[in-house]
């Protein structure tokens, strides 16, 4: 029995400590949890625009943003597809295109995204499937 009023004694303090304090901060923390998570769907969002708008209109600007925005030296070649919308095409005789510069090896292989409504196609280079020696600096953007 002396157990149970030692009991109910802790549990109403801890209550009137809670309710005393820690309510008072929860919405500001939960505020900035929200606007953070906001911000990552609103560039997920962003993303998804841009790779409808190559998908279906074959719009170069689209394309620029995508390989601007979302592409990095590193990537997975999965992940390249996904972010562009669809599968690169595989470049078979792709020598031409690794003697243009970049420090290229005889095994790398290319692929090749487009053409969009411009006729221009892009050419990825992986290793190991892995995006190599991409600078997203070389698609600017109007």
């Amino acid at each position: 029995m002396a157990n149970l009023r030692c009991m109910v004694a802790w549990m109403v303090c801890s209550i009137s400590i809670l309710l005393g304090s820690g309510c008072e901060t929860m919405p500001e923390w939960d505020s900035k949890a929200m606007s953070g998570s906001h911000r990552v769907e609103k560039k997920v969002d962003t993303a998804e625009k841009y790779r409808m708008r190559f998908q279906t209109d074959r719009d170069s600007k689209a394309l620029d943003w995508i390989l601007k925005n979302r592409l990095y030296s590193g990537m997975p070649r999965a992940t390249v597809e996904k972010e562009l919308g669809e599968e690169g095409e595989y470049q078979e005789s792709s020598k031409w295109l690794k003697a243009t510069g970049g420090t290229f090896r005889t095994t790398d292989e290319a692929y090749k995204w487009g053409p969009d409504e411009s006729g221009r196609s892009v050419y990825l280079i992986f290793r190991d499937d892995v995006l190599v020696n991409f600078n997203p600096e070389d698609f600017e953007l109007d």
